[in-house]
């Protein structure tokens, strides 16, 4: 078909010119300006002169003034910092986050998956350990890894492996690296939490309320230690009408990333108006961590006990004191909801026989409100209840609930 194009233009093309057409090797060339691009037809030009193509032009870009081509940008990550360069060799902690940010501050602890980490310009952060690339610390530390294996000393740790500095460095892979302890003679083991309220009123009624808590913690690669005291002191017109006491300390071995040995768990407490002068509880048991994330965690314990009770007063005939076998069980719930804002859920149980209470609920529900970096308002909701209250020496049974709210200013360190 296009030989029979061909063949009937060239005598048009030499009508038009007067004479027959010259040969195709006496043309000259001629500059063409205009194209016109289609897809699938054959181009073919008529001037002076007949120029002949087998090319076919096919494209699937627009022609020019047909429109604009719009093409899509990909929005590519930065690539991050190569591994060769290090923080300046001062005394602070360096960590590299997964996006490539360096920060410089004071490493806290590594438990649990979770890394805290106290900064220069920001406050106390917790990372998921998954979300740091690096880490360096010229500081002395202590590790646990591998099957319960130790080392201690200034660390560097990459996205593969973990390097102890020492007379005898000590490498090993990563993924073994189970925990992290500031330690020797620059670093405390210590951290924890004092929080206090007073509230003083006078007028036609005269009163006083007092409420103080305390958290401890000492920590190392696989044990911990906790100490925990709340108390409530109050008078009305020189009367006093509260005051209770609870001490719980317990010391925690690490038997896996979960799963942990109390041994001992003690409690102290101490509440006249519920005709208990003091009451001690030791016991051990397990515990475990169902959820263990940068801002959730969550465990349960459980395990037995001896309690001893001495009360306050007793009916005629009936024994000051009681000792018992008892049941433990608790959980601790602890949620950062936000950057300033957390809540804390705590519960613990005895159950014991009915000739000391038969069982013994404490509940302690807080929200934190931070303040600044070290400074923080609580507002906590504190129930006990005991089941079965013993009658006081003139047959007086305490209630079994004491409910209260408790506002205090707390200081982290």
């Amino acid at each position: 078909m296009i030989a029979g194009f061909v063949v009937v233009l060239l005598p048009l093309a030499a009508a038009f010119t007067g004479t027959a057409a010259e040969p195709v090797s006496s043309l000259k060339p001629i500059v063409v300006t205009n194209y016109v691009v289609t897809t699938n037809v054959v181009l073919v030009t008529v001037t002076n002169y007949v120029v002949t193509t087998n090319a076919v032009v096919t494209t699937n870009i627009p022609a020019p003034g047909s429109g604009t081509v719009t093409r899509k940008k990909t929005k590519s990550k930065p690539p991050l910092p190569d591994l060769s360069w290090v923080p300046p060799a001062d005394e602070f902690d360096w960590i590299q986050l997964k996006s490539g940010e360096w920060l410089r501050g004071t490493i806290k602890a590594l438990q649990e998956r979770k890394l805290e980490f106290d900064s220069e310009e920001l406050k106390l952060l917790t990372f998921d350990w998954k979300d740091i690339r690096q880490l360096r610390s010229p500081r002395y530390n202590e590790l646990l890894y591998g099957d319960k294996q130790k080392a201690a000393g200034p660390i560097t740790i990459t996205p593969d492996q973990v390097t102890v500095a020492g007379d005898e460095p000590i490498t090993f892979p990563r993924s073994d690296l189970q925990s992290i302890t500031p330690g020797g003679t620059r670093e405390r083991y210590w951290s924890g939490k004092v929080s206090a309220g007073l509230t003083v009123r006078a007028g036609n009624t005269k009163s006083v309320d007092f409420n103080a808590q305390v958290n401890l913690q000492r920590r190392t690669p696989d044990t911990r230690f906790k100490l925990d005291y709340l108390g409530n002191l109050n008078s009305l017109d020189d009367v006093e009408s509260a005051d209770n006491h609870r001490v719980n300390t317990e010391f925690d071995l690490w038997l896996s990333r979960r799963l942990f040995l109390i041994l001992p768990a003690f409690e102290f407490y101490k509440d006249p108006f519920q005709n208990i002068d003091r009451r001690f509880t030791v016991g051990g048991g397990l515990g475990y961590d169902i959820f263990a994330r940068p801002n959730l965690e969550w465990s349960v314990t459980t395990g037995p006990a001896y309690q001893h009770t001495r009360f306050e007063s007793v009916q005629a005939g009936e024994p000051p004191d009681r000792g018992t076998a008892a049941m433990t069980f608790g959980t601790l719930f602890d949620w950062q909801i936000t950057r300033r804002i957390g809540f804390i859920f705590e519960y613990r149980g005895q159950y014991t026989d009915r000739d000391v209470g038969e069982t013994f609920h404490h509940t302690v529900a807080t929200l934190e409100l931070d303040l600044t970096k070290r400074f923080e308002f609580d507002v906590s909701l504190v129930w006990d209840r005991i089941q079965s209250p013993q009658p006081e020496s003139d047959g007086t049974i305490p209630k079994q609930d004491d409910l209260r709210l408790v506002l205090g200013l707390g200081v982290r360190f």
